[in-house]
């Protein structure tokens, strides 16, 4: 069984998608698919799929979802695997392999690309974290507190996204990422990383002039939207572009 949290929730066995049912239902399988082998109370699974205010029938609706999960898994052949629900008291359990949860995969490999020192398969194991996204966490199924559940999923990604990027410049690929480094920039103008890695490609890509009118826009969108400055980091390289500074060429 494989389970996908990484845009609309899904689970496959093997190559056929298994209906898991309504969205109350989808949402309660990847509450406890983000919790993997992890007893989540009964309480949460309702604040969770009821944000603002549960029906009193809401424990007897957690308990009933649970049940039509646990035949729908069944009826997948998930026993042959070791997958199914479990209950403890007030409380429940996906017992899967963590592995068969992309979410859970996509950290173990973004930790691995972490400690890869030869950038060629450090990009190649970030482009494998990063391909199993199709949208937005959770995205059939968000609610609020789901959204605030995921953030930090998001924020992994976007990191996973910088990581990929600075190993690609390092490999000196920063005409093939320019397309795509403008993209992520324009989608997230506050990330000062992801627009230092901008200039970056623009100046090495020989057009220091956008680099610095990057930079100016930038700076701009800051102090006029947030009342901030550039950091440090960013100022320091708009003056090394401004000076031609060797060390900004690749080695």
């Amino acid at each position: 069984m494989e389970f996908r949290l990484l845009g609309a929730v899904e689970a496959w066995a093997g190559d056929r998608q298994v209906d898991v049912g309504p969205r109350q239902q989808r949402l309660v399988l990847a509450i406890l698919a983000l919790n993997v082998n992890q007893f989540v109370p009964l309480d949460r699974l309702v604040d969770l799929t009821w944000p603002e205010s549960p029906p009193p029938t809401a424990r007897h609706a957690i308990h009933v979802r649970v049940s039509q999960l646990r035949t729908v898994l069944a009826m997948a052949g998930a026993d042959r695997e070791g997958v199914k629900i479990t209950t403890r008291g007030p409380t429940y359990l996906l017992r899967a392999d963590p592995m068969s949860v992309d979410a859970h995969r996509f950290r173990a490999l973004l930790a691995g690309a972490r400690l890869e020192t030869d950038d060629l398969e450090k990009t190649a194991m970030l482009r494998r974290a990063l391909d199993l996204w199709h949208g937005p966490p959770l995205a059939d199924v968000a609610t609020p507190r789901v959204e605030d559940l995921c953030r930090g999923l998001e924020e992994a990604r976007l990191t996973a996204v910088e990581e990929w990027l600075d190993a690609q410049l390092r490999l000196g690929r920063h005409e093939a990422v320019l397309d795509e480094l403008a993209e992520y920039a324009g989608q997230y103008p506050y990330r000062q990383r992801l627009l230092a890695q901008l200039m970056l490609a623009l100046y090495r890509a020989g057009r220091a002039a956008d680099a610095l009118v990057t930079y100016r826009l930038t700076r701009s969108r800051l102090v006029d939207e947030l009342g901030l400055d550039t950091s440090p980091q960013l100022q320091q390289l708009e003056r090394a572009i401004l000076r031609g500074d060797p060390a900004l060429d690749l080695p």
